[in-house]
């Protein structure tokens, strides 16, 4: 940082990590950032998915996927899983790390169960026992892309 403060490029960063001076940036300085965001955002780098936006796939009984984020050549995927009361995720691995955040409702997994804010995490080649969802959920789920739902062993 110079004397005068942070490059315009650096606020965006001291902002999220709360490190920001106490006084704001000068209007020049602020107008210069708030273009630039702007551009940035209408460049395309920003991408929103509205809530009604999207399509609600179905992927296995009682649960629909919809499709946020695709990386093909990453093999990773952001998606929103809602599933419905009774219906359950099988057993399954990953290849790559999964993050999984329980928006709504709650899911059980070998006997523990997950509610609305809690967060999951599996690495590469964890294997997870079938997932239950008794009264419904709704789940935020990055991780590998989804396979084709006819190669899962659905329990019967």
């Amino acid at each position: 940082m110079s004397a005068a403060g942070p490059k315009d490029r650096d606020w965006l960063a001291l902002a999220l990590a709360g490190l920001l001076p106490e006084s704001p940036p000068a209007p020049e300085r602020a107008a210069a950032l708030r273009a630039r965001l702007l551009a940035t955002v209408k460049a395309g780098r920003v991408r929103a998915v509205r809530a009604g936006e999207g399509e609600w796939t179905p992927f296995l009984p009682g649960i629909c996927v919809k499709t946020l984020r695709l990386d093909a050549e990453a093999g990773t995927q952001t998606t929103l899983w809602r599933i419905e009361p009774g219906a359950s995720i099988p057993a399954h691995s990953h290849s790559h790390e999964e993050e999984c955040l329980v928006l709504s409702g709650s899911i059980e997994h070998d006997g523990v169960a997950y509610h609305a804010g809690d967060f999951l995490l599996a690495g590469p080649g964890d294997r997870h026992q079938q997932f239950s969802c008794p009264d419904g959920a709704l789940l935020l789920i990055r991780g590998e892309c989804l396979p084709d739902p006819s190669r899962l062993r659905v329990p019967r």
